[in-house]
């Protein structure tokens, strides 16, 4: 897939002046009444075009929940809706590029790409965090925050913590993907590829199979403690 994103371990190191952007893009999209959608493209855009990477995750929802929160503040009324309508427009463009990440590690998988073991792991790990990253910016971000504001996020990152993410759901789905993958290209080595080929996707099959296992554990371990 030509526009699919890099992988996620490729790191972009945001500016302060790409933040503050964001920030006032996010302000000015709570005065809209069209929230959900402004806010989800406005997170989608800044993954898109690499201003911000998916493993700089916190800096993003920061900037966007900051800004969303301030503009809902100037604006005055109830807040709580809006902070719901936006968290859940974060949350769906997230959740679309970490898929879209995991259909780029997976075809690369498939291709026989030579990733070096902790350059995937890294990569998987990063897909693995991405809800708890969400969760937990939103948490540190209600705690800078004061009256209304401060109070709605908390209950908006305490519900989180225990329903889950779409974002989340979408990982575990992708991850799963995954492992099949890596597994059916462990299967097609060993039934008759060229040698070299055959050999290097075993292995590679192996190295990604056993990671995705052990995430696997750590995603149920991570599933039971969010939602006890």
């Amino acid at each position: 897939m030509s526009d699919a994103h890099p992988p996620v371990s490729e790191s972009s190191i945001p500016e302060n002046a790409q933040l503050a952007q964001l920030r006032e893009e996010a302000a000015a999209a709570a005065t809209a009444p069209d929230l959900h959608e402004r806010v989800r493209d406005l997170t989608a855009r800044a993954l898109h075009e690499r201003r911000v990477a998916l493993n700089d995750i916190r800096a993003l929802v920061e900037a966007i929940a900051s800004g969303v929160g301030d503009g809902l503040s100037a604006r005055g009324g109830e807040i709580k809706e809006g902070l719901r309508q936006a968290v859940s427009g974060l949350d769906e463009a997230v959740g679309s590029a970490a898929q879209a990440a995991s259909y780029t590690l997976k075809e690369a998988v498939e291709q026989g790409r030579a990733f070096k073991d902790n350059e995937l792991k890294a990569s998987l790990e990063q897909l693995r965090d991405l809800e708890t990253q969400i969760v937990d910016t939103l948490r540190q971000t209600a705690s800078q925050s004061g009256g209304k504001l401060k109070e709605e996020l908390g209950h908006l990152s305490d519900h989180l913590k225990h329903s889950g993410t779409r974002t989340g759901e979408q990982v575990r789905e992708a991850l799963q993907r995954l492992a099949s993958g890596v597994k059916a290209s462990g299967a097609a080595g060993r039934a008759g590829l060229g040698e070299s080929a055959g050999a290097a996707t075993e292995r590679l099959s192996q190295v990604a199979s056993g990671i995705l296992d052990a995430l696997s554990d750590a995603l149920k371990r991570q599933s039971e403690r969010l939602r006890h």
